[in-house]
């Protein structure tokens, strides 16, 4: 019950799609049974919740998610008993003795992050010609750009010559998608530069939405669904893996065009500083994580090449 007064009280204050997330969230933590008391979690009054009750709800997450997501989940249930004990309803915080989970999952660094190789862009793109996403897929390669960013691109985003990135497709709390008022973060508002290729992109997509849905507002959005509605990155994925599947290539989802503007970029002399910008990754050492094996690639050609005379 103090979960929903405390949602409800978020409302404004943190994004719709936050919400949804975290009601999520809370809803699995109070379906777990406490062995101890043969009690779920969320019928157990909030005072008498004990730190190993909560290390009950931990032990029992952990046996169906990763240990980022266990500690998500964790961190999220100290902010509510946090408040809670601001606000009188409990004494004492049950959540601080209980220890953040050390991570068993590989570092971003040591992941492999799908990037298309050269051939496969070549194969794909030749493929896709004709698909009604073709644009967004060449957007999304040429500008490393999220698909919710490009979906809540609009007309009037578009000037002085770059691409002014404010805000991203979002999920409302009813699980509905919707045009945000921001970018998924504060850095993830930025500039992208237009060169010729993505000139073309906005020129040719214009052109296709002049013959769908005739003359322009400067507030429509650039890139649509097919029906004209929201674009949605899961629909978007549906198509590419169709292609994948016809050309035979290994399936991979509209992400890793992000991954492929990345792996270029870096591989032909990008420094990190500006793909970091590009990105809208909020610090050097994201970017910096999630690309190593990029770089410690391109250090290897780099020392191969190499000619001192001595």
């Amino acid at each position: 019950e103090y979960s929903e007064a405390w949602q409800r009280n978020r409302i404004g204050i943190v994004s719709e799609n936050t919400l949804r997330t975290n009601a999520h969230s809370l809803s699995a933590i109070g379906q777990i049974m406490i062995p101890a008391i043969n009690t779920k979690f969320g019928d157990i009054r909030m005072r008498n919740i004990t730190v190993e009750d909560v290390r009950s709800v931990q032990n029992e997450l952990l046996k169906t998610r990763s240990t980022r997501t266990v500690n998500d989940y964790i961190a999220l249930l100290r902010h509510l008993f946090s408040d809670a004990r601001k606000e009188r309803v409990i004494e004492e915080n049950p959540t601080d003795m209980v220890r953040q989970l050390k991570r068993k999952e590989e570092a971003a660094r040591d992941t492999y992050h799908r990037a298309l190789s050269v051939e496969e862009t070549r194969m794909f793109f030749r493929a896709a010609r004709g698909d009604y996403y073709y644009n967004v897929y060449r957007m999304a390669i040429q500008t490393g750009m999220r698909i919710g960013e490009i979906g809540a691109l609009k007309l009037t985003d578009i000037f002085d010559d770059a691409i002014h990135v404010e805000r991203t497709i979002t999920r409302t709390i009813a699980g509905g998608y919707t045009v945000g008022k921001d970018a998924k973060t504060k850095a993830g508002k930025r500039k992208i530069p237009m060169n010729d290729e993505i000139r073309r992109i906005i020129e040719e997509q214009k052109k296709l939405n002049l013959i769908l849905d005739g003359e322009p507002d400067d507030d429509d959005l650039i890139f649509k669904a097919p029906r004209r509605g929201i674009l949605k990155a899961g629909n978007v994925d549906v198509c590419i893996r169709r292609i994948c599947e016809k050309i035979g290539i290994e399936p991979f989802t509209a992400h890793a065009f992000r991954d492929t503007f990345a792996t270029r970029a870096i591989e032909q002399g990008m420094d990190l500083k500006t793909l970091q910008e590009i990105l809208g990754h909020k610090d050097y050492s994201v970017t910096m994580n999630l690309y190593a094996h990029v770089m410690d690639d391109t250090k290897r050609k780099a020392m191969e090449s190499l000619d001192i005379k001595t």
